[in-house]
């Protein structure tokens, strides 16, 4: 029996509160929306290591992460999608060279290519360690994300340019998230829709940063957090209150997934 809905949740600023945790009353809400037939999907940048909490904590068993690299659905891998060795290595070569770190993400590994104290900050912004220096992590291994630690924005520019085959979300201050070009969390979606057979399910989606915009738009009913950029407010359906503000749970009554 097909699911009345399909619900994607970005995590950090949508799903969690700002200490990382989900409030009570949003796990009791997610129970509802369970029973009353949709199933609730995180969507977030974060690996599979960094959602662990939320997974154990809530009634949620499918994700998409890594912005669309790597899908379990009921506990079960449907997808993942690999950066290609060549570039791995360019992209080493080039933090390298500016003295910034590159962390490197697998399924089931995170390590950094060197340590500084932004690494340090990048971790603590969404209440995680550091990860581990281990820049041999990518010969042998496949990456399905990379990030670039830098809090200067304005040293972004040179990696665009550098690298047309990557696409570059800046999520926070001190990171940029790094996946092969045409990937996002839009495009885990169509991949998890092609493994389970589910195209004709109403689809919807929560988020408030800027690699959530390709997801609200691909989805039927986009509803953006009153906290999230502009730019993911512009192109959602509804703007609900903020992620402190009861804001997801005001998104899905209003749509009727809950009473």
């Amino acid at each position: 029996m097909k699911p009345k809905a399909l619900v994607f949740f970005d995590l950090d600023g949508t799903l969690l509160n700002n200490e990382s945790t989900v409030d009570d009353e949003v796990k009791e809400a997610l129970v509802q929306l369970k029973e009353n037939g949709a199933v609730p999907f995180i969507a977030t940048g974060r690996s599979p290591l960094e959602i662990q909490h939320v997974l154990e904590d809530t009634v949620i068993d499918s994700f998409i992460t890594l912005n669309g690299q790597y899908i379990q659905y009921e506990g079960k891998e449907v997808y993942r999608n690999t950066i290609p060795k060549s570039l791995v290595k360019r992209l080493k070569k080039m933090t390298a060279e500016n003295d910034m770190p590159l962390s490197l993400y697998t399924s089931d590994k995170i390590r950094a290519t060197k340590y500084n104290p932004t690494l340090k900050n990048a971790y603590n912004f969404i209440h995680e360690n550091p990860p581990e220096i281990d820049a041999s992590l990518g010969e042998n291994d496949d990456i399905l994300m990379m990030l670039i630690i830098n809090e200067d924005a304005t040293l972004d520019k040179p990696y665009l340019e550098a690298f047309p085959e990557l696409s570059f979300y800046r999520n926070t201050p001190y990171s940029m998230d790094t996946i092969t070009k045409g990937h996002s969390k839009a495009s885990g979606i169509d991949a998890l829709l092609e493994a389970i057979d589910m195209k004709d399910v109403p689809l919807y989606a929560f988020g408030d940063g800027s690699n959530d915009k390709e997801m609200l738009e691909r989805v039927d009913y986009g509803v953006a957090m009153k906290n999230g950029v502009d730019e993911v407010k512009e192109v959602a359906d509804y703007v609900t209150s903020a992620n402190t503000e009861g804001g997801l749970i005001e998104g899905l009554k209003h749509y009727d997934l809950i009473d």
